[in-house]
Parts: structure tokens; sequence; C-alpha cells
């Protein structure tokens, strides 16, 4: 998976992520955490509902997860639209976290002296904030990053932002017989993101190098309407359907069937909103919590969902196409 779960709770400190792989470095104490908090191993949905959100979802809740409300976001800051991937929801709500008190944000920062590859980063500053906006489309092992918040930062009021593989493994560390204590109580607010699927890394800036295309100097990635897209500033250096790039994929992905990051506070994607807003799918009290605390300070102006096209239809759309697929792989 490269969630970084495994290595996130493991007590010994003996498993380490080589090249997003988790590999015993070690003695193993056969105690059961790495295996009992993959996102991957046996998971009761149905449960986990009920643990997180005090139920478990209804009808019409089927492809997108328990919801509270849903919500078409974008930033009022100059200095994040400047640098966000779409309406700028996620970096204008961590941003006004740390305002409000919260100690730091694990986000997906890029790995210095490497091109595109991504790398938890510990933002304890609304600069460090907005330096890891954007999407980056090769995974990043963002439970590592929260393990070091919390057991070297020694943070106590942590927001973390992850995919929905991620959120489901951070769901497992916070709760049951396996959680590990002390991530579940500094963790205070969970940001999961829509995701379709992500690319290996090596496979991708190989694909790339194959087109012509510096990645050293694209700007921003981004997928528009089954394309593929890279930027250099406001110049399109490159554009592919995604049915080109199957075949960079990673495994994993293929047996997943959460596109709407259904178990965690707030989710965020591009998906249902107009261009240059985000789409937001608030699930918990802190969740609204967090969003309304953005809107209050200014930075964010809300709308419901209802009152914009495509609407809640596209990520229901997404959400069902996700679930069809990972069925389809079972």
């Amino acid at each position: 998976m490269s969630c970084g779960a495994c290595a996130a709770v493991c007590p010994v400190n003996s498993i380490a992520l080589e090249e997003g792989v988790p590999k015993l470095v070690g003695l193993c104490i056969a105690c059961g955490m790495c295996y009992n908090n993959c996102p991957r191993a046996e998971f009761d949905v149905e449960e986990m509902e009920r643990q997180v959100f005090g139920r478990a979802r209804g009808e019409d809740e089927a492809e997108t997860g328990v919801v509270k409300a849903v919500y078409a976001v974008r930033t009022k800051d100059a200095g994040i639209l400047e640098r966000c991937q779409d309406g700028g929801a996620v970096t204008a709500i961590l941003s006004q976290f740390l305002a409000d008190g919260g100690e730091c944000a694990v986000v997906a920062g890029l790995e210095e002296g490497k091109v595109w590859s991504p790398e938890p980063v510990v933002a304890v500053s609304r600069e460090e904030v907005v330096a890891g906006a954007g999407t980056k489309y090769t995974s990043c092992p963002i439970l590592v990053g929260v393990a070091s918040a919390v057991n070297e930062y020694e943070k106590q009021k942590v927001a973390v932002v992850g995919t929905p593989c991620q959120m489901r493994a951070l769901r497992r560390i916070e709760t049951g017989d396996y959680s590990e204590a002390k991530i579940r109580e500094a963790v205070a607010l969970d940001v999961g993101l829509f995701c379709m699927e992500t690319f290996g890394y090596s496979s991708l800036m190989e694909f790339l190098e194959r087109a012509g295309v510096d990645a050293s100097k694209v700007t921003k990635f981004d997928i528009k309407k089954g394309r593929f897209i890279a930027w250099q500033g406001d110049e399109q250096v490159y554009n592919v359907k995604l049915s080109e790039m199957k075949e960079l994929v990673r495994p994993c992905c293929h047996e997943c069937d959460d596109f709407a990051s259904e178990f965690s506070d707030v989710s965020v994607g591009n998906v249902g909103s107009p261009d240059g807003w985000s789409t937001v799918v608030v699930r918990t009290e802190r969740g609204e919590a967090a969003l309304r605390a953005a809107e209050k300070g200014g930075l964010i102006e809300v709308k419901p969902l209802g009152e914009v096209k495509p609407g809640l239809k596209a990520v229901v759309k997404l959400a069902r196409l996700k679930k069809k697929q990972a069925k389809k792989g079972e």
C-alpha cells in the first residue's frame, strides 16, 4: 500500500519502507499491530462506520459513505489560490486549523533532490502548509509522517491529509483493540482526498521521459475529464488520455473501492464543483467545525453543492465506478 501504517505502529520500529515497500529491518515480536492496522487487511465497513460516525451509511449513501453535508468551496486567500490545486479548500482548512491552535498538519510534500517524489512533511506553519499544496499522483507514506509528528515532534493536536486507503489506516489506528494510543489521542482532524488511483513513481517518471516531458520543469500535474495534464506555469506541456496510462496504476489501487475517502472527517476533491472550486463532503462534527472555522476566518467561501453543477451526482458516478472496478478485480 505504501501508506506507512505498519511502520507507524510497530512498537519496536522493526518495519521500514524501502521504495514504498514495507520491509522487516529488525526483530518482529509478533504483536499483530502491523496487520491489524493495515487498510488492506480484513475491514468491516459497517462496524468502522458505527465506531467513527455512530451509525452505518444509509441507502442513499451507498457510494459516498456517511455524509452530513456537501459544499462547493473556494479560497479567498490570494497566496493559497496561487499554489492550490483547485479551490484550495484543504490548504485553507489546514491554515485555519493552525491559526486556531493546531500544532501541525501532516501533508505530502516533495523530497529534496528528487523530481516530484512525495514525502510526508510535518508542517508547523501556514507557509509550510501552502508549500505542500497541490496533488501528487504517486503514493506518499503519510502515516510515517503522523508517527513522526507524534513521537519525534511530540505534537498533541495534529491534522492529517491523505488518500482513502490512508484514511482507513488512520481510523484503524484510532479505534479498536489494536489502536495506537499516542496517535489516537493526538490526531484532531482527518482530511481525506478523492482518489480514483495513483501511479507508481518510477513508472510515471519513465513514462514522462519517453513522452519527452522534463518532469523537473513541471509545476503542476492535473487530471481533468479523463485526461492527465502536465503544466509549466500557465502552459500545458503534456495532455494524454488516462486510458493510455493504465499500466502505471499501482496494483493495490485495483482492489480499492473507496473513491471519496469515506472514513475522513471531511473529504475534498475537484469532482462535482466548477473549475476553480473544491467539492467538500463533511462527515463529522469536527469536520463541519473545521470548515466553518475557515469560513469565519475569511479564508473560504462556501456554497451548498446543490447550487452548482454538475453537483453530487458526479461524485456518486465516479464512486460507483470505483466500487464496480474493485469488485471486478476481486
